[in-house]
C-alpha cells in the first residue's frame, strides 16, 4: 500500500476519513458521499460535522511554488480540487443538517485562497446566500411524463454497451413495454427506489470487509489514481460517469459542461499542492534522520545504517528530489559524496531508473559542469562507484549534458574519456558513441569517440555505418585536424573487419579536401585496409 499523501488524515475519525475518500472518488464523489451520510444515520450516529470542520480548518505547513517556499494553509485548501468541489456541492444538499458554525468555518477557510478554483468559488457564493434564496424561489414542479421519458432515454444511452451499467440504472429504464408512460413520481420514489435500496444494502454487506480495511488505512490517493477504485462500498454501485454528459449526476444542481476545462485549469494548482504535501511529510519523516546519518562519523560498519536508507528505493521522484535538496547533496563535501555512493551500492533492491537518473543529476551534474581542473580522487571514486551500478542513467543524464555543453570543456571531456576507458560497461560505451553521433562533431568530442574506439568493443552494424557516415559528412570541418586523422585511422585499423568497400570509397571521397600531409597519410591507411 502506498504511503499517504496527506499524513494528517490519520488523525481523523473513521467517518470523516470515509467521507473524504468518497468526496475524492471523482466526479461522482458528491453522490457517493451523500449515500454514505444517509446510510450512517441512526440513533447516536449523526455525522461529526464539528470535528470534520475543525480538522479541515486546522493550519498545515506546505511547500509553495517552484522554489518550494514554506507556507501555512488550512487543510481544506490542500485537498485535491475535485474533493473541494464535491465537498461544497454536498454542503449545498445537506446544509440543513450542518451546524451553522461549521459551515461558516469552512467558508472562511476557503476565502484564504486568492486563487480559489472558479467552481469552488461559485459554490461558496451559493452557500453564502443561505436558505433565503430558496424561500423566495417557487417550489419545483413535478416532472412531466415527457421529461421522465427523456430521462429514461438518456439513461439508456449512458448504460448501453455496459452490462454493469444496465444493472445500476435499471430503476430508470428496466420497465415492461407499455408501462413506461404510466410510471409516476411516487412509483419511482416507492417501489423501484426500494429495490435499489435493498440491492445497495446487500452490496454493503458483501463489502463490509473492504469498508473496515479502508477505514483502518488512512490512504488518500490523488484523484488520478482512484478511477475504478472502491470507496467504502459506495463507489461500485454508483453509475460510471459518461464522458459527454455529466449534468445528469449532479445532486447539487451544479453541472457546468465546462467541468473538464475547469479541472484542467485547476489541475496544476492541485498537483502542486499534492506534491508539496507529499514532499513535506516525507521530509518530516525521513529528512533529518538521513542528514544525521550522512554527517555522523561511525566507528562500526556502515552496513548497520543501511536499513535507514531503504526509503530511497521506495520514495517517489518528487520525494527524492526534495530529499536531495534537503541533504544538499549537490554541494556537500566530496568525502560525504563517496560515503553516500557507497551506501547506494549496498542498497537492495536496486534503485529504479528514474531514481538513479535523479541522483546522477543531483550528485554530479553541477560538480562536473563546473570543473576547471582535473577531478579529485574522491570525486572520481564517487563517479566510478555510481557508474558501476547505474551506468545507463548516468550516461543519459551526465554524459549527455557534457556533450551538449557549449565551449571547449576540456576537463569535462577528459573526465568522460576516463570514464569510457575505465568504468563503463560495453553497452554503455556504445550508448556514449550513439550520444556523440546525435550532436555535430567538434574538436571537443573527437577524443571521446577515440576513447570509445580504443575500447575495441564490437559495434552494431547500424551504429558503425552511422559513425562512418558522420565522419564523411563532417570531414570538411576537419581538413587540418590531427585528431580527426587519428580517428579515421583508428576506424580503419581497429575495425578493419567491419569496414566494407563502400565505407572505404566514402572515406576516400571525403578526405580529398584534407591537408596534403594528412591526406597522403590517410590514403596510405586506406590502401592498407583493402
Amino acid at each position: 500500500m502506498d504511503p499517504p499523501c496527506l499524513p494528517w488524515l490519520r488523525s481523523l475519525d473513521p467517518p470523516c476519513r470515509l467521507l473524504l475518500h468518497a468526496l475524492a472518488s471523482g466526479s461522482s464523489g458528491t453522490l457517493a458521499a451523500l449515500r454514505m451520510l444517509q446510510r450512517g444515520r441512526g440513533p447516536g450516529q449523526a455525522f461529526p460535522w464539528r470535528a470534520f470542520a475543525a480538522a479541515l480548518c486546522a493550519q498545515e505547513p506546505t511547500l509553495e511554488g517552484s522554489e518550494g517556499a514554506l507556507a501555512v494553509k488550512p487543510r481544506l485548501l490542500l485537498l485535491p480540487v475535485v474533493c473541494q468541489r464535491n465537498l461544497f456541492s454536498l454542503l449545498l444538499v445537506v446544509r440543513a443538517t450542518v451546524p451553522g458554525g461549521c459551515l461558516s468555518q469552512l467558508l472562511q477557510a476557503v476565502e484564504q485562497d486568492s486563487h480559489v478554483d472558479p467552481w469552488v468559488r461559485m459554490l461558496r457564493d451559493l452557500l453564502r446566500q443561505g436558505p433565503r434564496r430558496e424561500e423566495s424561489s417557487p417550489p419545483p414542479t413535478p416532472l412531466s411524463a415527457a421529461c421522465q421519458q427523456q430521462l429514461r432515454c438518456l439513461c439508456r444511452k449512458i448504460a448501453q454497451n455496459k452490462p454493469e451499467g444496465r444493472r445500476k440504472w435499471s430503476w430508470c429504464f428496466n420497465k415492461q413495454p407499455g408501462a413506461a408512460g404510466d410510471v409516476t413520481d411516487s412509483a419511482l420514489q416507492g417501489g423501484e427506489c426500494k429495490k435499489v435500496s435493498e440491492e445497495s444494502l446487500e452490496l454493503d454487506e458483501e463489502r463490509e470487509g473492504k469498508r473496515l480495511l479502508l477505514e483502518e488505512a488512512a490512504v488518500f490517493d490523488p484523484p488520478g489514481t482512484q478511477e475504478g477504485g472502491n470507496v467504502a462500498g459506495v463507489e461500485e454501485e454508483m453509475p460510471e460517469e459518461p464522458s459527454g454528459d455529466r449534468s445528469a449526476q449532479s445532486p447539487a444542481g451544479v453541472s457546468p459542461e465546462s467541468s473538464q476545462q475547469d479541472a484542467a485549469g485547476g489541475s496544476r494548482r492541485t498537483s502542486q499542492a499534492e506534491l508539496a504535501g507529499e514532499v513535506q511529510s516525507f521530509l518530516q519523516m525521513h529528512g533529518q534522520r538521513l542528514k544525521i546519518l550522512l554527517q555522523k562519523e561511525y566507528n562500526h560498519s556502515e552496513l548497520s545504517i543501511l536499513p535507514e536508507l531503504r526509503v530511497l528505493t521506495s520514495c517517489s521522484p518528487s520525494q527524492l528530489e526534495g530529499l536531495c535538496s534537503f541533504l544538499q547533496l549537490s554541494t556537500c563535501s566530496e568525502y560525504l559524496l563517496v560515503r553516500f555512493c557507497s551506501w547506494l551500492l549496498a542498497l537492495t533492491p536496486d534503485l529504479s531508473y528514474t531514481s538513479a537518473a535523479i541522483l546522477a543529476e543531483q550528485l554530479f551534474l553541477k560538480r562536473v559542469l563546473s570543473l576547471t581542473q582535473p577531478p579529485s580522487r574522491h570525486l572520481m571514486g564517487a563517479l566510478a562507484s555510481f557508474c558501476s551500478r547505474y551506468s545507463q542513467p548516468f550516461c543519459r543524464v551526465l554524459v549527455a549534458a557534457v556533450l551538449r555543453e557549449p565551449g571547449e570543456g576540456s576537463e569535462q571531456t577528459k573526465l568522460v574519456c576516463e570514464l569510457v576507458e575505465e568504468c563503463l560497461e560495453p553497452e554503455c560505451v556504445r550508448l556514449v558513441l550513439s550520444q556523440v553521433l546525435e550532436v555535430p562533431l567538434s574538436e571537443k568530442l573527437l577524443p571521446v569517440v577515440q576513447a570509445v574506439l580504443g575500447r575495441q568493443e564490437v559495434l552494431p552494424t547500424k551504429l558503425f555505418d552511422l559513425l562512418v557516415l558522420t565522419l564523411c559528412r563532417q570531414a570538411p570541418a576537419f581538413t587540418t585536424s590531427l585528431d580527426y586523422a587519428k580517428l579515421v585511422t583508428a576506424v580503419l585499423t581497429m575495425y578493419q573487419s567491419q569496414v566494407t568497400p563502400a565505407h572505404r570509397s566514402s572515406l576516400a571521397a571525403a578526405l580529398d579536401r584534407s591537408n596534403a600531409a594528412l591526406k597522403k597519410s590517410l590514403q596510405a591507411v586506406l590502401e592498407g585496409a583493402r
